[in-house]
């Protein structure tokens, strides 16, 4: 097992306690503190000394040290002193080796409270009131929002001593994160139950068509754990529902990456790669983590960029439009929001993504105005102004090119 780099972490702990004033700590990977930069707060000395041989503070290092590791990222946490800490997790070849930790400190001014809580929760003898308060007054006081930042930044300070092996906590950030939202949509559907089975969002599917083959790859993502949220709440229990059910999407975002204009035999090549990795699948959750995976995957395949330099250029302006695609953009505004020449980038925009701007521009349109036209709510008239057409005709030419049917025919057929 590849040892922790102690003089590296010795180095980062002293540069993080002169910068913020906060003392800070590295843990095992039993929680116990092996290393402190900064002076440990009489409070702290005091606690230790009431709890003796059953100090809880070992078990809450090593507990919030993991909670750290499943999320993959910092954790802000109350120690069994009633003081704020927060820890960042050191993971080797995928192995949990311990954290550094921020802290103690305090979130709000000292209260009496707080004191007679951990004298009651400890069974403290009464008379060491007076001093924990008076020690405890001492404890540096930080509010919750520096507090978030202090916890970031020592995040920063464990990414680098991991070096490449960061990789694998911003991996399981993204899962957990993609397990919230999933969980959050379940229990939307919950609430909401009396119609949920009897309804299956398609437009949402058409939504999640419409983002990957544009290679929006954030707004695909959401749409997709919304997707998973109903599939995991319609099917309860049985897992190969559910599994058909992913099976269905991986086919759909596999179609919707070849209309985007991703390379045909790589994304069939991938397709029958991810179908051999989905039979191995048991797991809800490794599930779920497995079609994000996909979802990346054939997202990417839409705009595969060269040049890297002109990749964060394009990728900028992509993002742009999409973001800003129902406004009144042009090439021109484009091209001085990336600080390139209207010519230069009207080149590489087409030599990269192999699309002119103002096809990706009506293309970004029309499928974004798929959703109003989905909407009956929405009068057929005003589609083309909310999208950013200013001419009815040109938007219902443009959407009968791309589509092969008018914006009213579509309505129609889709919406029956």
């Amino acid at each position: 097992m590849m040892p922790l780099n102690e003089e590296i972490i010795r180095k980062h702990l002293k540069m993080y306690n002169k910068v913020s004033g906060i003392s800070c700590f590295l843990t095992d990977e039993n929680g116990e503190v092996l290393y402190a930069e900064g002076m440990v707060p009489q409070y702290c000395m005091q606690f230790k000394n009431l709890t003796g041989d059953k100090c809880p503070c070992t078990k809450s290092h090593l507990f919030a040290g993991k909670q750290a590791e499943k999320i993959g990222e910092s954790y802000i946490y109350f120690c069994p002193g009633g003081l704020a800490n927060w820890v960042a997790p050191i993971v080797i070849e995928s192995i949990y080796r311990g954290a550094l930790a921020g802290g103690p400190v305090q979130m709000s001014l000292p209260d009496d409270y707080v004191v007679d809580k951990i004298i009651d929760a400890n069974k403290f003898d009464i008379s060491n009131r007076g001093m924990l308060k008076a020690y405890l007054n001492l404890v540096p006081v930080i509010e919750p929002e520096k507090v978030r930042y202090l916890s970031e930044m020592l995040y920063i300070l464990a990414k680098d001593i991991m070096a490449e092996e960061a990789s694998v906590l911003t991996e399981r950030k993204k899962f957990y994160q993609n397990q919230a939202e999933i969980n959050e949509n379940i229990q939307h559907a919950k609430i909401t139950g009396e119609h949920i089975t009897q309804y299956y969002p398609v437009e949402l599917e058409d939504e999640l068509v419409s983002r990957v083959k544009r290679g929006d790859k954030k707004g695909a993502r959401i749409i997709l754990n919304e997707l998973l949220g109903h599939a995991l709440f319609s099917n309860g229990n049985n897992f190969e529902l559910t599994k058909a059910r992913v099976l269905e999407l991986m086919i759909m975002l596999s179609r919707a990456a070849v209309e985007g204009g991703g390379n045909l035999e790589m994304i069939f090549g991938l397709k029958y790669e991810y179908l051999h990795e989905m039979y191995e699948l048991n797991t809800v959750e490794s599930l779920c983590e497995w079609i994000m995976k996909v979802l990346e995957c054939f997202t990417d395949c839409v705009f595969s960029i060269g040049n890297p330099n002109n990749s964060i250029t394009i990728q900028k302006a992509v993002q742009y439009i999409n973001k800003n695609y129902m406004n009144s953009i042009s090439l021109e505004s484009v091209s001085d929001y990336v600080y390139l020449s209207t010519s230069y980038f009207s080149k590489l925009f087409k030599k990269e993504l192999g699309i002119n701007f103002i096809d990706y521009l009506n293309k970004v349109r029309v499928e974004e105005s798929k959703k109003y036209l989905f909407d009956l709510k929405v009068p057929l008239s005003d589609v083309a102004n909310i999208v950013g057409f200013t001419d009815q005709s040109y938007y219902t030419k443009v959407f009968k090119k791309i589509e092969g049917v008018s914006p009213g025919q579509f309505r129609k057929t889709r919406c029956r």
